[in-house]
């Protein structure tokens, strides 16, 4: 874990108590808690978790999250957790980073996207069938943390049963657990890939992890180390972020049967709704590393010190979009920060995209109407994400 040393220039009243776990819900609103942040500085520095700086306005999230050369994707994790595994190309900064990231960019390609895409509404299909008689779910474990394992395993060319394995690790990070867990859960994936990837070094076939595995960095193969490193980061990826954009939106829609209905009645708009609700409901708190000593908007920041961009204080500044509590499916700025931006923008995205789309058409086209559970309670947390852990929903059938 990052322990920087004190930095004695940082003025008293820049400095705040805050911590990104325990971000407080407003009327069930994470990311209403989020936007509390907006009623203070701009810029402060928290001595919780570490210690790091936190930006809470677009202007300044957008400017250092582009400015690689000195804030540092490489290696930081804004997490209570240790671990030694670096995540590629996810936490690696260029020249490494353009190097594993061109050997990614293949596998989502505009075809290879469309080619998984076949099989995105024949899983959203079964997922739903099997669960419209029920009248109810609890749509994190029942539905979103299993689409995007399925797609995942079709990704890789493993067998879909192997979904049995990962599901329970992929319950445990969901729910953002205490870091012996979280690290019990992360191990518990990280041992399948490797199982998985010893097995293609005994026997290659032309799927993902052959190809990583005889692919060339510079003069020589890529590692082991490195193949796990990069299919944990599309793994981790598509969790995060489809399993929690999943969840938050199920979550609006249940609570807001106009849009619900809008959406059904006009389902041309989907894809502009997987935008705004991505807008609306960011999930990703990035973390950079400082590389050198400067002076950033007249705060000290010195080599070392972390930096918390919380995406969602961008896509919420009303410096940056009108009204940007409200949800609109019809907003003209559909530019976010859902995915990052510059050379670290989420390679996965457009098959993020195209898989929450899918999935919302489906899903209203099976259950057009339905709400949260009768005296149930959704629960939502802040953390590295912002996510839904419990959200119980019901339907009339």
């Amino acid at each position: 874990m990052h322990t920087p040393l004190p930095n004695p220039d940082i003025a008293s009243d820049k400095i705040l108590k805050f911590d990104f776990f325990a971000v407080e819900p407003i009327d069930g609103d994470i990311h209403l808690g989020w936007k509390k942040l907006h009623e203070g500085p701009e810029i402060f520095y928290t001595p919780l978790n570490g210690g790091h700086w936190v930006f809470t306005r677009a202007e300044d999230i957008g400017e250092s999250w582009r400015d690689s050369e000195r804030f540092s994707n490489k290696g930081v994790a804004m997490s209570r957790e240790e671990r030694e595994m670096q995540f590629f190309p996810g936490e690696a900064d260029a020249p490494d980073h353009t190097f594993y990231r061109s050997l990614l960019q293949p596998f989502f390609s505009p075809k290879a996207v469309q080619q998984l895409e076949a099989n995105m509404h024949g899983l959203s299909l079964e997922l739903i069938d099997g669960l419209v008689s029920r009248g109810g779910c609890e749509f994190q474990s029942d539905v979103a943390q299993r689409m995007p394992i399925y797609i995942f395993l079709a990704m890789m060319q493993l067998p879909r049963e192997h979904a049995e394995v990962l599901l329970p690790a992929a319950d445990w990070l969901s729910r953002d657990p205490d870091p012996e867990s979280f690290m019990r859960a992360v191990n518990a994936m990280m041992g399948y890939l490797q199982e998985r990837i010893a097995e293609r070094e005994q026997k290659p076939c032309d799927d993902f992890i052959s190809r990583l595995l005889a692919a060339r960095v510079g003069d020589r193969q890529t590692t082991r180390h490195e193949v796990l490193s990069m299919t944990a980061n599309v793994m981790f990826g598509g969790l995060d972020t489809v399993v929690s954009s999943m969840g938050f939106f199920m979550n609006f829609l249940a609570r807001h049967p106009e849009h619900c209905r809008q959406l059904v009645e006009e389902p041309d708009l989907i894809p502009d709704a997987v935008e705004e609700l991505l807008r609306r409901h960011a999930i990703a708190n990035f973390g950079r590393m400082v590389t050198q000593d400067f002076e950033f908007k007249g705060f000290p920041m010195r080599a070392g010190d972390l930096v918390l961009l919380p995406a969602a204080l961008y896509n919420l500044d009303e410096r940056k979009y009108p009204d940007p509590m409200a949800v609109d499916f019809r907003r003209s700025n559909k530019v976010h920060m859902g995915f990052g931006t510059g050379i670290h923008r989420c390679l996965g995205a457009q098959l993020a995209r195209i898989e929450l789309r899918v999935f919302l058409q489906e899903w209203l086209s099976r259950i057009p109407v339905f709400r949260i559970a009768d005296g149930a309670k959704v629960v939502v947390k802040s953390g590295r994400i912002n996510a839904v852990k419990e959200l119980p929903l019901q339907w009339d059938h």
